[in-house]
């Protein structure tokens, strides 16, 4: 008896692996026959470009990302140059849409895309496994507000409101110059040590509860900071939205240019009923600083 009871136990052991190594290779056999399902097309984005209107402005951006939706779900996001893997699941139903992601007033862990810039719509017919690049051009979208601050191109709205002899300044030098005729610039000394710069009579009217950004292209080899001033009643207090490290690199000695999209919708909700705003930028020369240097180029408002 013990010799069969063995004996079929050894039998129901072989046939329930050979059962199972049959299950293993169907489930390989339909792999091999249908793997479509799990391979994607590959979207390449090597790089994005902003095309501005007639009298809109700077073409300069700093997109960093590109957020990927189906119709139906969050794809993810992708640092620039991105490859999206597009699955055949998700364009199934419709376009894959794409919209560029910026860094909030700099800030690295604040990605988000921009409220400004037009998402785009990208048909997704390549087969399974092949790569195609696709060249990402935006616009502003409709409804956006455009608030020219200042370019330097040919003026200067601003004005010291220190009084002690750091002036933000247009200049024509092509090396203090981001792009076309002029930048902004200031020099700090040991003698001038403040700089606090504020647009004169501009009355920027800014709602609260929509976003709201400066752009602006700048350099600098000293912190220094941006706000708005807030009118209400013929009295104003300012705000700071934003302080600006340098632009110097690790390995560098010269300040390089650099673009950033300063979030000023926290100082607008906290003033609903200011009558308008004003721009300002202020730099307070640090203890043992010989002087230092400041450029501006390109601000502008966007709201709704």
């Amino acid at each position: 008896m013990h010799s069969v009871h063995s004996s079929t136990m050894n039998r129901n052991l072989i046939r329930n692996l050979a059962y199972g190594l049959a299950v293993v290779a169907g489930l390989i056999g339909c792999t091999l026959i249908d793997p479509a399902e799990d391979i994607p097309t590959y979207l390449i984005v090597e790089g994005v470009s902003f095309a501005p209107g007639p009298d809109e402005g700077t073409a300069s951006i700093a997109v960093t990302d590109v957020w990927a939706y189906s119709t139906s779900d969050v794809l993810g996001v992708f640092p620039l140059p991105a490859i999206i893997p597009v699955f055949p699941q998700d364009r199934v139903e419709g376009p894959v849409r794409l919209l560029p992601g910026i860094r909030e007033s700099g800030i690295s862990d604040n990605r988000a895309p921009y409220p400004f810039y037009t998402a785009l719509d990208v048909e997704v017919d390549g087969e399974p496994g092949s790569r195609d690049t696709v060249e990402l051009i935006f616009e502003w979208v409709d409804d956006v507000r455009y608030l020219r601050v200042e370019d330097f191109e040919n003026s200067n709205v601003f004005d010291d409101v220190a009084g002690v002899g750091a002036e933000l300044q247009r200049v024509t030098a092509e090396a203090d110059v981001f792009e076309g005729d002029g930048s902004g610039r200031a020099l700090l000394t040991q003698q001038a040590n403040l700089m606090r710069s504020r647009t004169l009579e501009q009355e920027y009217v800014l709602e609260s509860g929509l976003p709201c950004f400066l752009e602006m292209n700048y350099r600098c080899d000293h912190s220094f900071l941006v706000g708005l001033y807030a009118f209400r009643n013929g009295a104003s207090t300012r705000y700071p939205a934003l302080v600006l490290n340098t632009t110097v690199p690790d390995d560098g000695v010269e300040a390089e240019w650099n673009k950033v999209y300063v979030d000023l919708t926290p100082v607008l909700d906290v003033n609903p009923h200011a009558d308008h705003f004003e721009v300002y930028f202020e730099c307070l020369l640090s203890e043992g600083a010989e002087g230092a240097e400041i450029g501006l180029d390109n601000l502008r408002i966007l709201t709704y």
